[in-house]
């Protein structure tokens, strides 16, 4: 990891941050990934949140004065550029050293409203494999490639301020189907939705026909994606979030393939500020899945359940989480990330029988006036896990470091550099796994 060729690359990325830096004034944030260490434990996020991306961008406005003088609709509309660079290294416990580094950029479009009711957006997607070094592909690692995708394409009627129906390609930030963008470009789905969002209530409802891996230009059919090669089955759903209480929140969601599986996702809340320091929450989930109709994914019926803690002082917070997976089949997930509270960057610790704990401390360093700078960093382990046939597996183990610095004021406002690393291992050297990967972000707004 200390080769020549590395660290020419470091030093090619650190250049290019100097240089994304001398332009003109940064301004907004890129989507966050998983494990983002938030500020406090009131801020916590559930996961079952839309995702909904309210940055004010760079003021580069090209036409502004011709827009401001225009409708809504052009007056409203955003045309986004963001540029992106991805560094992977991975050691392998007896296998080949991989390494992968990738550059790309998204350029977005989001309208205003026409009539008060129309909308519309796109977003292309481009990336492509600067240099890679893969002899022997292992399990998690990306499939460098050169991609030039329309990875969403959208139109909205809006019923009224809260509620729209959303057709075509688009993305989601929901358990078990959503973007899991922590590379080069996000999954996205063909999809055909009802949504209401609002501070106190979110609802969707609707029909997921296809679906686009980060690392593919193509849409498949849902049931395909899950698996089963020619399958043309779509995934409907159904979920919810709301506040109970302004200390009470609940979410749960329906995600039914036809004639493969089903998965049902529920999750609960609790948070207290103690004072003005310190915050307290609470938080359980649960998960099942089954099997049904054709069953052409096997015939399976399992669960998963977890619970988390995190007491928060000022930009301080310490995490304990708790889950566990039973024992009829590993938990699913084709079509995007899992909500799980011990997920970690190789291991997602929900395998048949696999219990799992987790100790994290995540810090904002905004009280040291350094409010760019925030860490989180994990050690989960996972024992109990079982084949399909009812074989023990090793247990697992992994430690896990992120960093951001992401400036919200001043001339690099708007840029976000994430450094990660993890050490994995499955109690056998040819399991192990090293990961360090640098995700650099930098977003403008053109019109």
């Amino acid at each position: 990891m200390h080769s020549a060729a590395v660290c020419a690359r470091r030093l090619a990325c650190g250049l290019l941050v100097v240089a994304l830096a001398a332009q003109a004034a940064l301004a907004g944030e890129y989507e966050r990934t998983e494990n983002t260490a938030p500020e406090s434990a009131q801020d916590t996020a559930l996961g079952l949140d839309e995702l909904r991306d309210e940055a004010e961008l760079p003021a580069l406005k090209l036409l502004q004065d011709a827009l401001e003088r225009a409708s809504d609709f052009w007056a409203d509309s955003r045309l986004s550029l963001n540029v992106r660079a991805f560094d992977f290294d991975r050691e392998n416990g007896l296998g080949p050293y991989e390494q992968v580094f990738e550059a790309g950029a998204e350029l977005g479009f989001e309208s205003g409203r026409l009539d008060d009711r129309w909308s519309f957006g796109a977003s292309w997607h481009a990336s492509s494999a600067v240099r890679d070094r893969i002899e022997d592909k292992q399990p998690g690692a990306p499939e460098p490639a050169d991609i030039s995708v329309l990875s969403r394409a959208w139109l909205q009627f809006h019923f009224s301020e809260d509620w729209h129906v959303s057709l075509y390609r688009q993305d989601f930030n929901l358990p078990y189907l959503n973007r899991l963008d922590i590379r080069m470009i996000p999954n996205t789905h063909e999809g055909y939705v009802v949504k209401h969002l609002g501070e106190d209530f979110e609802f969707v409802a609707g029909h997921i026909a296809k679906f686009k891996r980060r690392d593919s230009d193509r849409f498949v059919p849902m049931g395909e994606a899950a698996g089963v090669p020619g399958n043309t089955a779509g995934t409907g759903i159904v979920g919810a979030r709301g506040n109970v209480t302004p200390s009470v929140n609940v979410g749960g969601i329906v995600l039914h393939t036809q004639d493969l599986f089903t998965t049902v996702y529920g999750e609960l809340s609790y948070k207290q500020a103690l004072d003005e320091d310190w915050a307290v929450q609470f938080a359980a989930q649960g998960t099942r899945q089954f099997s049904h109709g054709d069953e052409r994914l096997g015939d399976f019926d399992t669960n998963s359940w977890g619970a988390r803690l995190a007491l928060g002082f000022r930009g301080t917070v310490l995490t304990l989480a708790r889950t566990g997976t039973g024992r009829g089949a590993d938990i699913q997930r084709p079509f995007g990330g899992t909500p799980g509270f011990t997920s970690s960057m190789i291991f997602d610790f929900d395998r048949a029988g696999e219990q799992a704990r987790r100790i994290g401390l995540s810090q904002n360093l905004t009280d040291y006036n350094l409010p760019a700078l925030s860490f989180i960093a994990t050690y989960t382990d996972g024992r109990g896990a079982i084949a399909a046939d009812g074989t023990p597996l090793p247990d697992s183990r992994e430690i896990a470091f992120t960093a951001d610095y992401q400036p919200q004021k001043g001339p690099l406002k708007g840029l976000w550099l994430r450094v990660r690393w993890a050490d994995a291992d499955r109690g056998d050297p040819a399991a192990d796994r090293r990961d360090l990967r640098i995700i650099l972000n930098y977003r403008l707004e053109v019109l």
